[in-house]
């Protein structure tokens, strides 16, 4: 059994090992079951030492009925008596995974993320901290060999992963719970980790203790090792890959791959290059079947000048200068422009609802907050899609303009996804924009003024 500070040492070493600042400001996701009070409880403990900020969130799915509402109390209720900020949230899982037509637990885990994310941009976070551990670290890597994952996905999960960091990966869930016993900390059982319906609960209650039983008792330790392995291998061949995109990829808006080069590397490195395409035109290579990569490959090798191809949203031309890159169809704007008017305004098409407001309104009424002087308002504040010449003013930049095109290249924002994200405008000059770095009018409202209007932008 696991010593009671033995939770704070690992995250504790997580934290080091993985570059984080002591200063940093962690948005932790709570649940209300046993990992995440057991991670904020440990977290609130060595606050002090490490002087790191703690904000808690707080997802209620609407699947759970009565039980939910329970975990948002527990949560909150905890929450106030540690002296934690918690942010709670609903949203109809069940329906919107429906209208997308996608499974509950991945439109869930996209839900979950963006509203997280979202939250972590308005308060100035620095990290979405979750509970995983190796239970969990073991049961994704079993899923994705399940589903014919390539490299990348025998990862599993990784401790520090852009803005997610899991500092519990270390841990068992016999150490959480015990954790939680010895500490007195307060949880509930989530009944839907029961239902076998999901798949990651058929792994968890059939596959390993089926493998635990009949064939490694060390299963979960042993998966965890080969975790760590292929992540170090994988973050060596990801440089690799980024290296052989710069060499032998040109463009912005149609790519043009040289293809005498791309034809003399080893098939790793064609195949690999491939799927960056994909995420760099579309933003993923969720579509991107094995199948699909070896025929493109075969093609791009030997197909003849004019030929065509069409895959997964892109479109492939063989000419003289090399293969030309497009996106299959052009992009269209997701709705027209839409004035801001006083009070609410219910942006469905774009997925937002937006507070115009003459005065602040308290902190976790919305996600995005921004401060704007009177007379863009005045002017006409609006929601739309990029145009020719947007410019934006980021922070930390001393009030000076910068290009919209060049941020989206350095947030290497799919090319896809460019025509399509949601800008709050003035004119020309773009106030905030979803997933973008923020900009000088983000921020805390801290005082009331006659000179500036109130902005508060949650996304649905």
């Amino acid at each position: 059994m696991k010593k009671q500070n033995d939770v704070c040492t690992t995250i504790k070493q997580s934290i080091a090992k993985n570059g984080l600042s002591q200063a940093d400001h962690f948005l932790v996701a709570v649940s209300g079951g046993v990992d995440s009070m057991v991670l904020l409880t440990a977290l609130k403990k060595i606050t002090d030492c490490l002087k790191i900020k703690l904000t808690a969130v707080h997802l209620d799915h609407m699947y759970r009925a009565d039980a939910a509402i329970d975990d948002a109390k527990l949560v909150c209720d905890y929450c106030q008596s540690v002296g934690v900020i918690c942010h709670n949230y609903r949203r109809p899982i069940a329906r919107l995974a429906q209208d997308a037509n996608k499974s509950f637990e991945e439109m869930a885990r996209l839900v979950r993320y963006r509203l997280f994310r979202t939250l972590k941009q308005a308060i100035g976070a620095n990290y979405i901290v979750t509970a995983h551990h190796v239970d969990d670290l073991a049961e994704s890597v079993l899923l994705h060999l399940l589903r014919g994952s390539g490299i990348a996905g025998l990862v599993g999960i990784k401790p520090l992963d852009g803005d997610l960091f899991r500092p519990l990966l270390k841990l068992t869930k016999s150490d959480i719970e015990n954790y939680a016993k010895q500490n007195d900390i307060p949880f509930n059982d989530d009944i839907s980790n029961e239902d076998t319906k999901f798949m990651r609960n058929k792994v968890r209650h059939h596959l390993i203790p089926q493998l635990e039983q009949n064939y490694n008792a060390a299963i979960v330790g042993q998966l965890a090792q080969l975790s760590d392995i292929v992540r170090a291998e994988s973050d060596y061949l990801a440089a690799d890959t980024a290296a052989f995109f710069d060499e032998v990829v040109r463009g912005e808006e149609v790519l043009i791959l040289d293809v005498t080069r791309f034809g003399n590397a080893h098939t790793a490195r064609r195949r690999r290059l491939i799927r960056q395409l994909f995420e760099v035109m579309t933003g993923t290579h969720y579509n991107l079947t094995y199948k699909h990569i070896v025929l493109l490959d075969r093609w791009l090798q030997n197909g003849v000048i004019n030929s065509r191809q069409s895959l997964a949203g892109l479109s492939f031309l063989m000419d003289r200068d090399g293969v030309r890159i497009s996106l299959q169809s052009a992009q269209r704007a997701i709705s027209e422009d839409y004035h801001l008017k006083d009070g609410v305004n219910n942006l469905s098409n774009f997925g937002l609802s937006i507070i115009l407001s003459d005065q602040p309104l308290p902190e976790q009424s919305a996600f995005a907050e921004l401060i704007v002087p009177l007379d863009y308002r005045q002017r006409g504040l609006v929601v739309r899609n990029r145009q020719a010449g947007d410019y934006l003013r980021l922070k930390g930049l001393k009030g000076k303009k910068k290009r919209l095109k060049k941020l989206l290249n350095e947030q290497a924002i799919a090319i896809a996804m460019r025509a399509k994200l949601p800008l709050l405008a003035c004119a020309s000059e773009i106030l905030w924009g979803k997933g973008l770095r923020q900009t000088i009018y983000q921020q805390m409202v801290a005082v009331k003024s006659d000179n500036v209007c109130y902005v508060y932008i949650d996304e649905m």
